[in-house]
């Protein structure tokens, strides 16, 4: 449908590599303008113009649109578009399956990160800290494996977002209220619980709200920062303000500070841990749907269906006969390095037991089970492994198998993480049975989409363990 000549042209989005450039294009143009009128007077009075002006000219545009790159902004809180666009890429690689694109959040998943209110109270520190330190007990782990260029452009990312009527915040991170924590217990589950969770845990307890009661949140955010949240709320969003006759509950700054200092005194609650006569509980599949819709749900997707080019199916068939328990374990407990699957060891034994239950229970057509010798070792030929690896595998998995970082439409089979965890078996059973409803069919044999032999699967296993 063409447009009409009235309609609006469409915003270019934040990070664009026009932004910030209109002033920066009239002074380049006033620039040209005024070396063109040098050299015309130069024809006129000083007799034969340089005949290397133009060559000036572009070198000295060349000088203009870098520094522009890395010229701060006001916005920007000292960081550089560059920064930001640095931070767009990293912020889609790393964070957009939780707080979504553009950091808009989803109610009982992911906080909002790109809201006004969270921008105006959250300082640098704040969210490199957050990122750095992660919010134990939620799905949001440590990003330590991020370098200090791709936090810092996250922060300039957000930045750079674009929002209206910022309010200007001050946070004082020293500052401490002396509340009632028994004063503070009935106001929070009059006023907070329904969203954050009775105990605190937001979206793990089921509820809309992030967890203001976990440690991890509590270790980030001053009294103060807590304070001002209640105090502005958040546009957009349930949390609204609390505080004052325009507050939605007209509280005091008295009870406000009653609420933190609750809020902190259960912050240094130990759990009891289980008693040595605690009868072991057996698999619950609806405990664990709950457990990987909190956990897991943001990459393998609703089901465990997986996203091509993103995450693999993890109820398919095929995986669930060839993977065991200790296998799915493994990899979450120890993570996938160089990818998105961080480790989560935080998750115990009884929810990754759940979440199991969960996969297995979910209905697949025509199940089967395969056999897999976590001992059986294949010593093939390398050298003739690559060759091979390079025709068959690496349209999908990549060059060196780094999988979906390398635009691969299948995982990293040649990473670290991978390789620690799959055994020589399962890399050959996965191989020769293949993923049903996958592009990942069966490869050995003359039914098999190469007609590879047993021996080329053991010089491309052999291959692999080479890769790292």
């Amino acid at each position: 449908m063409k447009k009409s000549k009235t309609d609006a042209p469409e915003p270019e989005p934040p990070g664009s590599k026009f932004e910030g450039l209109p002033g920066f294009l009239l002074a380049l143009c006033g620039f040209a303008v005024a070396i063109g009128i040098g050299v015309g007077a130069g024809r006129l009075v000083k007799g034969p113009a340089d005949e290397n002006w133009r060559e000036r000219i572009t070198e000295a545009s060349k000088v203009m649109v870098e520094q522009e790159k890395h010229r701060p902004r006001p916005h920007l809180l000292g960081h550089t578009m560059e920064q930001a666009r640095l931070g767009r890429e990293t912020f889609s690689a790393f964070c957009a399956a939780c707080h979504q694109e553009g950091g808009t959040g989803k109610v009982g998943f992911a906080p909002s990160i790109r809201n006004r209110d969270f921008l105006a109270l959250a300082s640098d520190d704040f969210i490199r800290k957050s990122i750095r330190m992660g919010r134990p007990g939620t799905p949001m782990v440590p990003w330590s494996q991020l370098t200090e260029a791709q936090v810092e452009g996250i922060i300039a990312y957000l930045r750079s977002i674009p929002v209206a009527h910022a309010p200007q915040v001050e946070i004082d991170p020293d500052r401490k209220f002396a509340g009632d924590s028994q004063r503070g217990a009935p106001l929070y589950q009059t006023y907070c619980a329904a969203c954050h969770g009775a105990g605190g845990q937001g979206y793990i307890e089921g509820g809309s709200g992030p967890g203001i009661g976990l440690p991890g949140f509590l270790a980030v955010a001053s009294d103060d920062y807590i304070f001002q949240t209640v105090k502005h709320g958040r546009i957009g969003t349930p949390m609204r303000s609390f505080l004052g006759a325009a507050g939605l509950a007209n509280l005091r700054e008295e009870e406000v500070h009653d609420i933190i200092t609750y809020l902190r005194s259960r912050e240094t609650e130990v759990p009891s841990g289980p008693s040595k006569t605690a009868v072991v509980k057996a698999a619950d599949p609806v405990a664990g749907e709950q457990h990987f819709n909190v956990n897991c749900i943001a990459c393998h997707q609703s089901g465990g269906v997986g996203k091509t080019g993103f995450a693999p199916s993890i109820r398919n068939r095929d995986f669930l006969a060839i993977a065991s328990d200790e296998f799915i374990v493994q990899t979450v407990h120890n993570g996938r390095p160089g990818t998105a699957m961080v480790a989560r060891p935080d998750l115990s034994d009884a929810i990754m037991k759940d979440i199991i239950a969960y996969l297995r229970s979910l209905p697949e057509a025509d199940g089967v089970k395969v056999p897999v010798d976590p001992s059986k070792k294949y010593a093939g030929d390398a050298t003739v492994g690559h060759a091979k690896y390079a025709t068959y595998c690496a349209a999908c998995h990549g060059q060196k198998g780094e999988g979906y970082a390398a635009g691969g439409s299948g995982p990293g089979i040649g990473l670290s993480g991978f390789l620690s965890a799959a055994s020589d078996d399962y890399i050959f059973q996965t191989i020769k049975r293949g993923r049903v409803g996958t592009a990942m069919r069966p490869f050995i044999g003359p039914t098999g989409l190469a007609n590879l032999s047993e021996s080329d699967v053991s010089d491309i296993i052999t291959y692999l363990r080479t890769i790292n």
